[in-house]
Parts: structure tokens; C-alpha cells; sequence
């Protein structure tokens, strides 16, 4: 588990680690309750998703099922653009699941802030076999739905709720570079 903002912040919360009693995942839990986040600001999703692939090729483990799980409140801003770095994994065989955190209205002021963030996560961020995302809009229900996705994603079971196709994906219905764009229109001269 890592949590990351733009292409040069990386902090690593938990490396691998088998979990097989409760007591082991009682003292993961606690750990992950204890960690502040520093946070920095732009957000790279790419860099996110090939920040797990190095995670992936260093896992200890026996894999059945490779899985990228992204959570984020933005759309990438930083950083290669999304789509090709997404869709050159869905070609290795790597899902990558979603939590989209849109508990930010649009309205307030942040000039990354998007309307249809759940959109553009499943437009452009997801995929791969039997790719999923849930998403949190209403913090008192933020811990249940990180639960939900947790055991959906142990499991192995895509909820029925949103259902992502494999092999072909119809035209984005939201501009997959709209942070970029967005990005250069405020930031750069």
C-alpha cells in the first residue's frame, strides 16, 4: 500500500505482507490508522499505475490475479497521459480497479475539480479482467466502501453494479486528458 500525489511522491505504507489471522490484519489495520499522509499536490494517475506495476513485479507471492487498485479525487494532471499507460497493462493481462473519491463539488473552488469523476475513472482509468470501481461519494459511507471493494477484490467478484467490457471499449464519454488540459490552461505560460 502507497499513497501518491504527482510523478516524484511516493510514500510506502505497507510492503508485501501476507495476512493470514486476524491478528495480522488487526495489526495492519492499525498501522494503516496511524499513518498521516503528507500528501503533495498534482495527481498522476499514470505514475500511480506504474508505480504498482514495479510493486507487482517484486511481489513475493504466487499470483492468481494481478490487480492495480487506484484511489484518487482528481483526474491525472501529471505525469504521461492515462490511457496508453492503462491500456498497455490491460495487454499484459493486469486489471486495475477504481475508487473514484468525488466528495468534492465542482462548484468549490479547485481548478482540478470535474464534474463525472466516477466517469472518468471508468472511461479512462479501469480495465482489464474483470475490472471494477467503486465509488465514494458521502464520507460516512468511505470505510464501507473501501470494505466492500476490499472483499470484492479478494474474492475475486466484479459487483453487478458496473460492469466493464475486456475487450471492447466504446469511445470515452469524457475527455481522458481533461486534467492535462486543464493543467497547462492555469498552470503553464
Amino acid at each position: 500500500l502507497y499513497d501518491w500525489a504527482n510523478d516524484s511522491y511516493v510514500n510506502e505504507i505497507v510492503v508485501w505482507t501476507l495476512v493470514e489471522s486476524q491478528g495480522e490484519a488487526e495489526a495492519i489495520a492499525d498501522l494503516l490508522l496511524s499513518e498521516n499522509s503528507s500528501g503533495a499536490r498534482r495527481t498522476s494517475l499514470s505514475g500511480a499505475i506504474g508505480e504498482g506495476v514495479k510493486r507487482l513485479e517484486a511481489v513475493p507471492f504466487s499470483a492468481d490475479r494481478l490487480v492495480i487498485d487506484i484511489s484518487g479525487d482528481g483526474p491525472n494532471n501529471m505525469g504521461l497521459p492515462v490511457v496508453p499507460v492503462r491500456d498497455d497493462l490491460i495487454e499484459q493481462g493486469i486489471t486495475i480497479n477504481g475508487l473514484p473519491i468525488v466528495l468534492k463539488s465542482v462548484s468549490n473552488f479547485s481548478l482540478f475539480n470535474i464534474p463525472n469523476l466516477d466517469v472518468y475513472y471508468e472511461d479512462c482509468v479501469i480495465g482489464g479482467p474483470g475490472a471494477f470501481m467503486i465509488t465514494v461519494d458521502d464520507p460516512q459511507r468511505f470505510a464501507a466502501a473501501i470494505r466492500r471493494k476490499l472483499v470484492l477484490e479478494i474474492a475475486g467478484l466484479q459487483p453487478k453494479v458496473i460492469k466493464v467490457a475486456e475487450t471492447f471499449r466504446p469511445a470515452p464519454r469524457v475527455d481522458c486528458m481533461i486534467g492535462e488540459k486543464t493543467r497547462r490552461r492555469w498552470m503553464d505560460p
